[in-house]
């Protein structure tokens, strides 16, 4: 991508540029921007925390993030504010998932909509950050979306599961919900400095078929532990 080219590339190797300034959008050939499935209040001003949110955690991902770190510390990006901030970026997220599933022509759950109206967890879905091997040897440093992954019980009458991905360069957001909830599960967003789940590619992440850390990753997370640990002490001392 330049200042005034980008390129759309899907699953099947078809390329298409996208050109100039308003070339998203214009959105010519109809493969940048979803249906309309917000209102405008709804997707400029009360969403506008989100998009801010999103901006900033970008170019810590395009930028700032390397995959050999066992975590990505958004308190550091954030501050103080993370707790809020983080919410709004997974706000985000579960907007950009929820306008994909209108796309798909599959259900919204409920939980996704009261979530994105101030609820600060959801109970049947998850969201991790993750990074994967193909996706960063395919497009290290470009906006990728994963296909969707979508599950139906053996009678094809319901939805039972559904899995979207999205990264900004080597980093991604994965967004899990299921019919039946999770027995347990941690989200992201709830943590300063939260873990990123390994995969080698994008079977496997809808698989949910993490991989190892390498030594590298493993070391420094050990060093990080320590390193908390350390300040944890410090303050109960003082």
């Amino acid at each position: 991508m330049t200042d005034d080219l980008a390129y759309w590339r899907d699953h099947e190797g078809n390329v298409r540029p996208i050109r100039g300034k308003g070339g998203a959008a214009r959105d010519r050939y109809g493969v940048v921007k979803f249906v309309k499935s917000l209102c405008a209040p709804c997707n400029n001003d009360r969403s506008q925390p989100f998009d801010t949110a999103y901006d900033e955690y970008s170019r810590f991902a395009s930028d700032v993030w390397s995959p050999y770190l066992p975590g990505a510390n958004l308190e550091r990006l954030y501050g103080y504010s993370w707790p809020e901030r983080n919410l709004d970026l997974a706000r985000y997220y579960a907007k950009h998932f929820g306008c994909r599933m209108v796309r798909t022509g599959i259900p919204v759950p409920d939980s996704l909509r009261q979530f994105l109206d101030g609820d600060s967890d959801m109970t049947d879905a998850h969201m991790a950050l993750v990074t994967t091997a193909s996706i960063r040897k395919a497009n290290p440093d470009g906006l990728t979306i994963s296909p969707d992954a979508v599950r139906t019980d053996e009678g094809f009458t319901r939805f039972t599961n559904y899995i979207f991905v999205a990264y900004v360069g080597p980093l991604g957001v994965r967004y899990e919900w299921r019919d039946d909830g999770f027995a347990a599960r941690s989200q992201f967003f709830h943590y300063p400095n939260p873990i990123v789940n390994r995969f080698h590619d994008e079977p496997a992440v809808f698989d949910g078929r993490t991989r190892r850390m390498g030594p590298v990753t493993a070391t420094i997370q050990i060093v990080e532990k320590g390193r908390a640990w350390m300040q944890r002490s410090r303050g109960r001392q003082s």
